[in-house]
């Protein structure tokens, strides 16, 4: 069932034409540029959406929906599958902590196949598949954080965003971090490694050497860790201070 997403007001407003979309769990947001009717979009987008989540529900080692480690196994499987194994065993966490990105990357990707979109931006659950062809800032949104929309990382080209906390929502999380913003070029591991971090922040003291640990990965060119009166920032992406 949807529910309003209050971050979602004026979400892109003015540069993108965009609709909401919810089936089960997954609750996105899409906008894009092009000359293709909403109501395209919306059943070209649904129709794939319910193939993903179907992908999910089939895999046959049911511990894909629970474990909290990676499962190592390299068998043929689908795009959305392979990104969710792989960016888990990068992570060291459960594939799921990766199903955002995974899903919203696999839908933006299709959608680009199907139509003429010069931009496009799908947002599921906070986690981000952009594809731009003008600089777009991306909030960081933590509510408990004083640095809460004051700072943006300036997104361009194809790329994920994603954000994990353990001061908002209801995912589970084992650090204490207000935020662990984290960009990279495969939505799919900007959602687990966001997860990832976010479990390792125990303390002040611990954003900046995570946060450079976290930039050297492979395939991530920004990041934010935030905490208490605390943050660091780095990567290679400009970021803007709102």
């Amino acid at each position: 069932m949807y529910q309003r997403r209050a971050y979602r007001t004026n979400m892109g407003s003015g540069r993108f034409t965009s609709l909401s979309l919810a089936v089960g769990e997954s609750d996105l947001y899409i906008g894009y540029r092009g000359a293709v009717e909403v109501s395209a979009i919306e059943q070209c987008a649904l129709k794939k959406l319910r193939r993903l989540r179907q992908e999910i529900l089939d895999y046959p080692d049911h511990r894909l929906l629970t474990t909290l480690v990676p499962l190592f196994q390299h068998e043929e499987r689908s795009p959305l599958l392979a990104s969710m194994l792989a960016s888990a065993e990068q992570a060291n966490v459960g594939p799921m902590a990766a199903v955002a990105g995974a899903i919203a990357q696999e839908l933006g990707r299709h959608l680009r196949s199907a139509y003429p979109l010069t931009e496009l931006v799908i947002e599921n659950g906070g986690d981000l598949y952009l594809f731009l062809t003008e600089p777009l800032p991306v909030k960081l949104l933590a509510p408990s954080s004083p640095f809460s929309n004051k700072l943006a990382l300036m997104a361009n080209g194809e790329v994920g965003i994603a954000t994990s906390s353990a001061t908002m929502g209801h995912s589970l999380s084992f650090g204490r971090a207000d935020a662990v913003m984290v960009a990279a070029l495969d939505a799919a591991l900007a959602d687990a490694l966001a997860t990832s971090y976010c479990n390792r922040v125990q303390c002040n003291d611990d954003a900046q050497p995570l946060c450079q640990a976290l930039t050297a990965e492979t395939g991530v060119i920004g990041a934010v860790i935030a905490i208490g009166d605390t943050v660091a920032i780095g990567g290679s992406l400009e970021v803007c201070h709102l």
